[in-house]
């Protein structure tokens, strides 16, 4: 018996009465959800959650959803959303993280990808500039970064606009997911760094440049071994301040104030730039240590005192986000049916801030109204 053909209409039509099993799925990890406690809340069995996130579920439970995950109906029935598993990702603190922080990491992540391609669709952002140095010693590998780069030895500006500049993307994580610290992937050659922000600026800024160096000396690998993580924090280490710029920058056995001088120049953790100069060999074992045992009495194992005053922020969401040419974050979420605070989250809560702000000169509108592509260089 030969089955029977859907006309195109039919096919559409057929397809259209299911929501998308992946977005189900994808929006209950967002909200930290297990099936058990979906189908709680859903009055139904973990049996039928499971079938929803498998085969689809029918359109006709899309309120419910939305109600129960927090998100616009209209998301359960957007396109297939990029994949992207807890497998692939490399966490920046896995093992001080529970499966419910990551899954709320990972479907954050997916939903950062979406925003990525809404804007690169919208606007000129600058081309990936990321050489592969796979296989590379990882310190070799920070210098070599640095000469393509043309950053010398000199301290390094704002990191994140630095890698903004360079083609990658740059966003962060809702608080709920802030114990995994960072995770980087590639998808479709544009590499993405997530950040949380939940530690000192200093800390924050090690942990993109972490991220940095899984991108650029461990590719598409994906979940990552110990080994892998040293030579991400060897790489990250000598990017913030190579061994040449120990050797200029800090003296011999230096001082806990010269330390410190030096920390707010390189924009690294105390405890960080000690590290840093006894492996360069800056410091004795003995020196080292008494360094190490006063910073801890000051609370620098913890916090860090007398640090930078905030966390570095992005170039891009600003210019995108301020652009007169349309609503912001509300069009961003609106047109992809996600939470407007999710795309705030995401974003760096630019928008939020930058409301408080005064309005821009009628100059400075006409001049950004001009064309809806703007440039992030």
């Amino acid at each position: 018996m030969r089955e029977a053909k859907m006309s195109p209409s039919e096919f559409v039509k057929s397809a259209n009465a299911y929501l998308d099993p992946e977005r189900i799925r994808t929006a209950r990890m967002r909200r930290g959800l297990t099936k058990v406690e979906l189908a709680r809340m859903l009055s139904v069995t973990p049996r039928t959650i499971s079938k929803y996130e498998e085969g689809g579920a029918p359109t006709s439970v899309a309120d419910g959803l939305g109600e129960a995950l927090g998100f616009p109906d209209g998301y359960f029935s957007q396109d297939v959303p990029p994949s992207l598993s807890a497998d692939e990702v490399r966490f920046r603190a896995a093992r001080r993280t529970t499966a419910r922080e990551r899954s709320v990491a990972v479907a954050s992540g997916i939903s950062g990808v979406e925003v990525d391609k809404w804007i690169s669709a919208r606007f000129a952002l600058p081309v990936v500039d990321t050489p592969p140095f796979e296989g590379d010693n990882p310190r070799t590998a920070a210098n070599l970064l640095r000469e393509a780069w043309g950053l010398g030895t000199k301290p390094l500006p704002n990191l994140v606009q630095l890698c903004e500049s360079r083609g990658i993307r740059v966003y962060t994580l809702p608080t709920v997911a802030d114990a995994v610290d960072a995770f980087s992937i590639w998808r479709d050659d544009v590499p993405y760094v997530f950040l949380a922000r939940r530690k000192s600026p200093e800390r924050t800024r090690f942990d993109l440049a972490h991220e940095l160096g899984h991108l650029i000396l461990h590719g598409n690998e994906g979940d990552s071994t110990a080994e892998q993580e040293r030579e991400a924090d060897s790489f990250a280490s000598e990017l913030l301040i190579p061994r040449d710029s120990i050797i200029e920058y800090v003296r011999s056995n230096p001082s806990v104030d010269e330390i410190l001088a030096a920390r707010s120049a390189f924009k690294m953790s105390a405890m960080a730039l000690t590290f840093a100069a006894h492996k360069a060999g800056r410091m004795t074992d003995w020196s080292y240590r008494q360094a190490c045992i006063e910073f801890s009495k000051r609370g620098f194992r913890s916090s860090e005192p007398g640090g930078m005053p905030q966390h570095e922020v992005s170039r891009v969401f600003p210019q995108v986000l301020g652009s007169t040419n349309f609503g912001g974050a509300k069009e961003i979420a609106a047109d992809l049916d996600l939470p407007l605070e999710d795309v705030h989250a995401l974003t760096f809560g630019v928008e939020l801030r930058t409301a408080k702000l005064s309005e821009p000169s009628v100059d400075e509108t006409a001049r950004r109204s001009h064309s809806r592509h703007l440039r992030v260089v």
